[in-house]
């Protein structure tokens, strides 16, 4: 089956909504969402899901010890790899 998110219209037109051109800042829901998270100072994170890597950037913006993105779109995983710049960034 082949996954939404890698099909080449699909994934430039999601690349072009607010969320994925601003990150965080650009997803209507992320000031209530920010307003729940724990604090990351120390913790290993698990994002299922991952998408472009925001919230993984984010939790390592805010001192987790370690963050793993799990995606299983490979376009998602090489955009998330080159925001976040890690090789946690895994299918």
């Amino acid at each position: 089956m082949t996954n939404l998110y890698d099909n080449p219209a699909f994934f430039e037109k999601y690349s072009q909504m607010l969320r994925s051109v601003k990150g965080l800042d650009g997803a209507g829901e992320w000031p209530a969402l920010r307003g729940i998270l724990p604090d990351f100072q120390g913790k290993r994170v698990l994002d299922l899901g991952c998408g472009f890597g925001w919230h993984c950037l984010y939790a390592a913006e805010c001192g987790a010890e370690k963050v793993i993105g799990v995606d299983s779109s490979a376009k998602m995983l090489f955009k998330a790899k080159q925001q976040t710049r890690s090789n946690d960034v895994i299918t």
